[in-house]
């Protein structure tokens, strides 16, 4: 694997919008860059890529960094402390510290790795710093669907001007629960859409992800998501354009209407029986 793609100083969230990310936006985006990094470690553990323990450092920190940002933010909103505000806003917190302690491990792997060791292998889980990498992503591993079901919670609390306001024409619920399964680093895919894989039982269809797709919502990131089995290849994770970051901020508490019930095959006549030949 190579290094970090941004310098440590870089801004956090480098995605194609003309203004600032809303509070909505910023927690999402936050949820994509946890999947991101624990991809990067998967994808080390598949034996796939090369160990690259700089940039996991390096990631984990400004993810601690930004977890945190997030929680004063929404601290200055000033919201009613009623549930359930307190319970979401103590799982980013808990979510921001546990990167912390992943940011040590990841310290520790980067002082144990042998000199070496440079190219992509299986790597031992329960020694040295395979032990250590483990250690680390165990710390991650519920942060994505964690900061999106906080996420969740908050934005029905939040005032307008912590929701993007942009839209697309015929969002339904159930585009709405495919762009939160999408949030949560639930859905990868294998061949661009020909097949899909899911890391959950709650799938999104192959069909939906095309639609969303086409839209601009979502987008395959090719070969960044770990195997669906050992030895096997990695998948494409199915990440969240800016445009689906926006329109799921805008959307995720709003009141929509239920997706149409498929068309079901209209029975044919019955036929009357036929008369008997006379004698």
């Amino acid at each position: 694997m190579t290094a970090s793609r941004t310098p440590d100083h870089a801004p956090m969230f480098d995605v194609d919008v003309p203004a600032p990310l809303t509070l909505v936006e910023r927690l999402l985006a936050l949820a994509g860059l946890y999947t991101e990094h624990n991809d990067r470690i998967d994808l080390l553990f598949a034996g796939t890529a090369a160990p690259a323990p700089d940039a996991y450092v390096s990631s984990a920190r400004r993810l601690e960094r930004e977890a945190l940002a997030c929680v004063k933010a929404v601290r200055q909103q000033r919201l009613p402390p009623v549930e359930p505000v307190p319970s979401a806003v103590v799982r980013l917190k808990q979510t921001a510290y546990l990167t912390s302690g992943a940011t040590r491990y990841l310290t520790s792997a980067q002082q144990s790795l042998p000199a070496n060791e440079t190219g992509a292998a299986r790597l031992d889980r329960r020694r040295g710093f395979g032990q250590h990498v483990r250690q680390a992503r165990e710390l991650t591993a519920l942060a994505p669907a964690t900061v999106v079901e906080s996420t969740t919670h908050l934005a029905y609390r939040l005032p307008a001007k912590a929701h993007a306001r942009t839209t697309v024409p015929g969002m339904e619920r159930a585009q709405r629960r495919s762009l939160l399964m999408v949030a949560r680093g639930h859905v990868a895919v294998t061949g661009h859409y020909e097949a899909d894989s899911h890391d959950r039982s709650d799938s999104v269809d192959t069909d939906m992800l095309r639609r969303l797709d086409a839209q601009g919502l979502v987008t395959c990131d090719a070969a960044s998501a770990p195997p669906f089995y050992s030895s096997g290849l990695p998948r494409d994770r199915v990440r969240l354009t800016s445009l689906g970051l926006s329109v799921l901020s805008t959307v995720i508490a709003a009141p929509l209407p239920a997706s149409p019930p498929a068309a079901r095959p209209v029975p044919a006549p019955a036929t009357a029986p036929s008369a008997r030949a006379r004698r």
